[in-house]
């Protein structure tokens, strides 16, 4: 045999080489499939992350419905929402509500507390957490008029606030009214005692 080998070299290489390349062709297609699926699993994975860190979860909104409705509590909002229907949501007034207070048309917004008072009773102790930060102006529903009682708000800056808001949504904060030009540090430091954010 070995020196069959030796007298046939030119075509035992060539038997050998037919040899390898027959199991490598067998064998490519299974080791293809894999690496496919593999290169799938990583793609989709990478979507997968790419769509959660993009889309995050909005956060949550809140009301707080007291006084003489049916249901007090707090009740979560899309944002689009107007007193009226937040009075639904708390299973409407009770017979004793004074309801000639209550603005059904104002839009609700986060953190909002709505107070109905009873009959024959002005807003008390119950209210007065309320009443206290409700007298600042909220800066985000403000409309120019009201922006511009403000001190150091003129029409300029007031009009510079509103567009600002709309193109950027509210203010998260009061230091934010720092990047309205015209508008700087000092200003904001005069403002804080006056406005409410959100």
């Amino acid at each position: 045999m070995r020196n069959w080998f030796k007298s046939n070299w030119l075509l035992s290489c060539v038997i050998l080489a037919v040899l390898f390349l027959g199991t490598w062709e067998w064998l490519r297609p299974n080791m293809k499939d894999h690496t496919t699926t593999d290169t799938f699993q990583l793609e989709k994975s990478a979507i997968d992350e790419t769509l959660e860190t993009s889309n995050p979860e909005p956060s949550k909104k809140f009301v707080d419905v007291k006084g003489e409705v049916e249901n007090p509590d707090i009740y979560q909002i899309s944002g689009e929402e107007r007193v009226k229907d937040m009075i639904v949501l708390a299973g409407g007034f009770t017979d004793h509500a004074d309801t000639s207070g209550v603005n059904l048309a104002q839009k609700v917004f986060d953190e909002m507390v709505i107070i109905v008072p009873k009959q024959g009773e002005t807003l008390n102790e119950t209210s007065s957490s309320a009443s206290s930060s409700s007298s600042l102006l909220r800066i985000n529903q403000a409309t120019k008029e009201e922006i511009e009682t403000l001190p150091g708000i003129g029409a300029v800056k007031a009009e510079a606030i509103i567009q600002h808001r709309e193109a950027y949504g509210f203010f998260q904060s009061i230091n934010e009214l720092e990047s309205i030009t015209g508008i700087g540090k000092k200003t904001v430091e005069k403002l804080e005692p006056y406005i409410r954010v959100p």
